[in-house]
């Protein structure tokens, strides 16, 4: 199935007049069935339909030095948007890596998190599908991935906890999960950068 921006605009104003009630003639919500499937369809859930992870967002270096200890990439922003409320999830994550035979892109951590928050998420979720594709496509010897995120539906709605309030996921593979040294280690340096922001 693809997005149907027309489609959307098109049911996102009925569900304004009809179901909410609101009056489409006030200034400020005229355009806004037009700018809310713009945002949903261009910017927020871009991915939806299509999580394969494009080969140019993974570049990869030969590991020339035979570089074995811990790269980390660090306060990487993202905002996905939770499939239960439709609230965005905005955040920050940390990576790390060992790698093998491939040193990636500095940038590409970045980039593939972005790639995969722009679709109707859990945070849960989000994190498996970062780590098990960096995974596959470089192959280091481990990895691990800590995001924080503060949800909309806990925050302004719920349980209403305010924006201090957040949910933690940490997921490991390789050597990071059957190390606790190497773990600790990671963590010890995710420490270190939260000092420094």
């Amino acid at each position: 199935m693809r997005m149907n921006i027309e489609r959307t605009e098109e049911l996102f104003k009925q569900l304004m007049t009809d179901g909410l009630g609101l009056d489409l003639t006030d200034p400020n919500l005229t355009d806004t069935p037009k700018r809310f499937s713009k945002m949903m369809i261009d910017e927020l859930i871009v991915n939806q339909h299509n999580k394969e992870l494009p080969d140019s967002l993974i570049k990869t270096f030969p590991n020339d030095y035979n570089y074995d200890e811990i790269i980390m990439l660090d306060n990487i922003p993202f905002v996905s948007l939770c499939s239960h409320h439709l609230l965005p999830f905005p955040g920050l994550a940390w990576f790390a890596y060992i790698p093998d035979k491939k040193l990636m892109g500095a940038s590409k951590p970045s980039r593939v998190i972005e790639h995969f928050s722009r679709s109707l998420q859990l945070q849960e979720n989000l994190s498996a599908e970062v780590i098990d594709s960096i995974m596959e496509k470089v192959e280091p010897k481990g990895a691990m991935l800590v995001m924080r995120a503060v949800h909309g539906c806990m925050s302004c709605r719920g349980a209403k906890t305010g924006l201090n309030a957040g949910m933690l996921t940490s997921i490991t593979r390789g050597c990071f999960r059957d190390n606790l040294d190497t773990r600790l280690e990671a963590l010890h340096l995710i420490e270190m950068s939260m000092r420094v922001n």
